[in-house]
């Protein structure tokens, strides 16, 4: 079990639609994802930076972000948006 701990990573996302006090949803929607070891937390406005959140610890296992389990898997899906770009 020790082995599986020691390549594991885990967070915490959540995401919400903002309102404006007075029960009116703005349709905006937010998020936060917290590194659940570390504490550290960031949010976020777009799903992409739950990736870029995520990339530096997965790449600490070894794990090439540049094939992304959640790409491959999008793949198959004909209406699955285009995964972002890459700079």
């Amino acid at each position: 079990m020790a082995l599986l701990e020691d390549r594991s990573a885990s967070f915490i996302v959540r995401i919400w639609c903002e309102s404006d006090g007075s029960g009116n949803f703005s349709g905006e929607w937010r998020g936060s994802i917290e590194h659940v070891v570390s504490g550290q937390r960031s949010f976020f406005r777009d799903l992409e930076a739950i990736g870029q959140f995520m990339k530096p610890y997965l790449e600490q296992f070894g794990i090439d972000t540049l094939s992304r389990f959640w790409d491959l898997a999008a793949d198959d899906d004909p209406n699955a948006a285009p995964p972002p770009s890459r700079s």
